[in-house]
C-alpha cells in the first residue's frame, strides 16, 4: 500500500499544480473582466446575492422604483379590475400597492389603508408612499433618507424615484394628482405562479450559488491546489522528470514540427483574449479551451529543455540515421571510409555540373561561339580533374590501410612495404624505426629487471643463514644470568633488530618470488569469514594492547572462495597490523565481509594517523604513507598482501577519501566445497 501511495503521489502532485494554475488564470480573468468592464449597476446586482436583507439590495430598490413609475404612468381612466394590462398583479401579496387621486381609490391589491407605518399589516417592513411631490420610504418603522441633498447622482447610489432637483420626471403633472403607497413584505412567501418579490429573492438563491461556484470557489481551489503542489514539491519534481523521460524519446524533429501549430494556438489564445476584453466577442467555450491548451503544450516543451537540453540530439531522426551509418563506416577501414567520402563529395558535385551543362545554351546570346567552346572545355577539365583527384586519394587510402595494419602489427615479423611513390613511405620508415628504438628499449628493460630480481632474491637467500645464526647466539645470550643489566637490555635491542631485519628479508624474499612467478600457491575451498576470525582471534593480543576499536561484520554462514588459506592469512595479517600500526589513537577499525553479484568483498577501513599524501599508490614496493616514520617499516606489507591476493586470482584496492584508508580484497564465489576428512 505504501508503494502504491508513492507511486501515485507525483501524480497527484503534477495535476494538483496543473488544475490549481488553470483555477487562477480562470479567476483572474474573470475576477479582472468583472471589475473592468462589467458595469456598476451589473457589479451591484452581483452584490445582492450576498445581501442577507433583500429589500437593502439594488435589485430590490430598482424593482420598486420600478413599480412605482408603472404605477404613476398607467392610464386610470379605462381601469377596471379585471384589465390584464395593469402593470401589477393582484396576486402578488408579497407587494401591496393603493393608488387614489383627489381621495378617491384608483386600484389596490389590500384592505389597509398603508397610510403609515404604523397602519402596516403584519409581516410587511416597507412602505413607499408618493404624495404629489416627494416620495418617503419607512423600513421597520424608521424613515429612509430618499433624496440625501436633493441630487440625483444615479440608481447604484440613490432611490430613483420622482422629486430630485434634476429629476426630469418630477415636472410630470400628472403625478402630481396621485397618491401611491407601496409596502413589501418582510420575508416573502410563495404566492403561486405569478413571478414577484418572492421570486426576486429565489434568484437571489440561485445566483448566489452560481457565483460562489463561478468566482469564488475557483480562486481558492487553485490557492488550495497550487499550495498543495509546492508543499509536494518533491513528488511534483518526480512527474516532471517522468513527463521529461516520456518526451526524451520523442523525435527532436516532430518536437520542432510541433511548434507550428503551438504558434497558431497562441495566437489564437490572444485573439481570444483580446475580442474578450476590447470588444466584449464571447464566442464559443471552445475557443478559450486554446489559453490552458497552449499553456500546459509549451509547458511540456520547457519541461522537455530543462531536463532533456543535453541530450536533444540523441533523439534526433537524422542523429540516429548518422549513428547507423557511424556504426556502419566503423566495420570499414579507414582507407575504405576515405575512399567513400571521397566519392561521395563527387557526387554531390553532379548537380552543380549538371546545372553549369545546362546554363550553357542559355548563354549563346551573350558569348561568342568560341568562347562557348573554351567554357565548355574548362568544365570538361575541371571534371577530368576531379576524377584524377578522386584516383589519387584512393591510392592513398589504399596505402593508409596497409599502414593501420603495419601499426597494429608492431612487435611482430610481419612487414608491408610501402611503393616508393607512395605519399606514406616517410611514415611507414619512421614507424619501423620506432619500433627497433623500442624493442631495444623494452629488452633493456627487462634485463635491468631481471637482474634486479635476481640480486635481490640472491642477497635475501644469503642473508637468511647469518641472520639466523644471529637470532640464536643473540637467544642463548639472553639466557646468560651473570650479565649487567644494561648488557642485557643491548642484547635485547639487538635481539629484537635482528628479529625486524628476519622479517623483512623474508617479505623482500616472497615479493621477489612473486614477482618471477615462483610463488608457490595451494587455492582450495576455504570460508573466507572464518579465516578472518581466525586471524583476528591470533591478533586479539595485539587488538588489545593497540588502543583502538576494531569493529568486524562478518556473516555467520559460511562464505566459501577458492584461495591459499595460508597467503590469504598473511593477506590480513599484513592489512590489520597496518591498520593498528598507522590508525588515529583512540579510532575505530571496521572490517566487513560482504555477498554481492557473485562475489565476496572483505574490506579493512581505518582513519589515519598522519595525512595520506594524495596520488600515492601504496601497493608500490618500499612505498610508506608517511616518509618520515621512524618505526622500522619496510613498506612492503601492502604490496607483498596485493602479490598474495593477486596470486590466489583475487582483486586488491586500496581508496584514500581525506585521512579515511580503505582496502579491499575480493574473490568469487565458489560452489566447490573442501572433502569431508576421513577417520585413519
Amino acid at each position: 500500500m505504501d508503494t502504491k501511495s508513492k507511486s501515485i503521489k507525483p501524480a497527484l502532485a503534477f495535476l494538483a499544480f496543473v488544475i490549481g494554475i488553470c483555477l487562477l488564470l480562470y479567476s483572474v480573468a474573470a475576477w479582472t473582466y468583472l471589475y473592468v468592464y462589467v458595469s456598476p449597476a451589473t457589479r451591484a446586482s452581483l452584490m445582492d446575492v450576498f445581501q442577507p436583507d433583500y429589500q437593502q439590495t439594488y435589485t430590490f430598490r430598482s424593482r420598486i422604483s420600478a413599480n412605482l413609475y408603472s404605477l404613476l404612468d398607467f392610464d386610470y381612466t379605462t381601469y377596471n379590475e379585471e384589465d390584464n394590462s395593469f402593470p401589477l398583479s393582484r396576486k402578488e401579496i408579497n407587494l401591496l400597492y393603493r393608488v387614489e387621486k383627489d381621495g378617491q381609490l384608483l386600484a389596490s391589491n389590500t384592505d389597509a389603508s398603508l397610510a403609515s407605518p404604523d397602519a402596516l399589516p403584519e409581516g410587511y417592513n416597507f412602505l413607499l408612499i408618493w404624495d404629489g411631490s416627494k416620495a418617503s420610504i419607512w423600513k421597520d418603522g424608521q424613515a429612509v433618507d430618499v433624496y440625501g441633498d436633493g441630487f440625483f447622482r444615479g440608481v447604484e447610489e440613490d432611490w430613483d424615484v420622482p422629486g430630485y432637483s434634476n429629476s426630469a420626471s418630477s415636472s410630470n403633472p400628472a403625478y402630481a394628482e396621485l397618491t401611491v403607497s407601496l409596502a413589501a413584505a418582510a420575508k416573502p412567501f410563495n404566492p403561486g405562479d405569478d413571478y414577484g418579490l418572492y421570486g426576486m429573492v429565489q434568484e437571489f438563491a440561485q445566483a448566489r450559488v452560481l457565483i460562489i461556484w463561478l468566482l469564488l470557489v475557483p480562486p481558492v481551489a487553485g490557492v488550495a491546489l497550487l499550495v498543495w503542489s509546492i508543499v509536494w514539491h518533491k513528488h511534483k519534481v518526480r512527474a516532471d522528470q517522468a513527463i521529461a523521460w516520456f518526451t526524451g524519446h520523442i523525435w527532436l524533429e516532430l518536437k520542432l514540427l510541433l511548434l507550428v501549430p503551438l504558434t497558431f494556438l497562441w495566437v489564437l489564445a490572444a485573439s481570444c483574449t483580446l475580442n474578450l476584453f476590447f470588444n466584449q466577442f464571447f464566442g464559443g467555450p471552445l475557443r478559450y479551451l486554446s489559453i490552458p491548451l497552449a499553456l500546459w503544450w509549451s509547458y511540456l516543451h520547457i519541461n522537455d529543455l530543462r531536463y532533456n537540453f543535453g541530450h536533444l540530439r540523441n533523439s534526433s531522426f537524422c542523429t540516429s540515421c548518422a549513428r547507423l551509418l557511424g556504426r556502419q563506416e566503423m566495420g570499414w577501414s579507414v582507407g575504405q571510409r576515405m575512399d567513400r567520402r571521397s566519392v561521395l563529395q563527387f557526387i554531390l558535385c553532379i548537380p552543380f555540373f549538371l546545372y553549369c551543362a545546362l546554363q550553357l545554351p542559355l548563354l549563346n546570346q551573350y558569348f561568342s561561339l568560341p568562347m562557348m567552346v573554351l567554357l565548355a572545355a574548362a568544365g570538361a577539365g575541371l571534371i577530368a580533374a576531379q576524377v584524377w583527384l578522386l584516383r589519387e586519394n584512393r591510392r592513398t587510402t589504399a596505402d593508409m590501410d596497409r599502414l593501420l595494419t603495419r601499426i597494429r602489427s608492431v612487435g611482430g615479423d610481419a612487414t608491408t612495404p610501402l611503393p616508393e611513390d607512395s605519399d606514406l613511405r616517410a611514415a611507414a620508415e619512421e614507424l619501423d624505426q620506432m619500433e627497433d628504438k623500442l624493442k631495444a628499449a623494452l629488452s633493456q628493460q627487462m634485463k635491468s629487471e631481471k637482474l634486479k630480481l635476481e640480486l635481490i632474491t640472491n642477497v635475501s637467500h644469503d642473508l637468511k643463514t647469518p641472520l639466523t645464526s644471529i637470532i640464536s647466539y643473540t637467544e642463548l645470550l639472553r639466557q646468560e644470568e651473570e650479565l649487567p643489566a644494561h648488557v642485557k637490555d643491548y642484547i635485547l635491542v639487538l635481539y629484537q633488530k635482528a628479529l625486524r631485519l628476519q622479517t623483512m628479508v623474508l617479505d623482500v624474499f616472497d615479493v621477489s618470488k612473486a614477482a618471477t612467478g615462483n610463488l608457490p600457491v595451494n587455492l582450495r575451498p576455504l570460508d573466507f569469514a572464518k579465516l578472518l576470525r581466525q586471524t583476528l582471534a591470533d591478533l586479539d593480543e595485539d587488538i588489545q594492547a593497540s588502543g583502538l576499536s576494531l569493529r568486524p561484520a562478518l556473516p555467520e554462514e559460511p562464505v566459501w572462495i577458492l584461495a591459499d588459506g595460508d597467503r590469504l592469512y598473511r593477506v590480513f595479517q599484513n592489512l590489520i597490523g597496518n591498520a593498528l600500526k598507522y590508525s588515529l589513537a583512540g579510532s575505530r577499525v571496521y572490517l566487513t565481509l560482504t555477498t554481492a553479484d557473485g562475489r565476496a568483498e572483505a574490506t579493512v577501513q581505518n582513519t589515519s594517523r598522519d595525512e595520506l599524501p594524495y596520488g600515492v599508490d601504496f601497493t608500490e614496493r618500499f612505498v610508506r604513507g608517511d616518509q618520515s616514520r621512524t618505526d622500522g617499516g619496510s613498506g612492503l606489507g601492502l604490496s607483498i598482501a596485493r602479490t598474495f591476493t593477486e596470486a590466489c586470482n583475487g582483486s586488491f584496492a586500496i581508496r584514500t577519501q581525506a585521512d579515511l584508508f580503505t582496502a579491499s580484497v575480493s574473490f568469487p564465489l565458489t560452489d566447490t566445497r573442501p572433502e569431508p576428512e576421513v577417520d585413519a
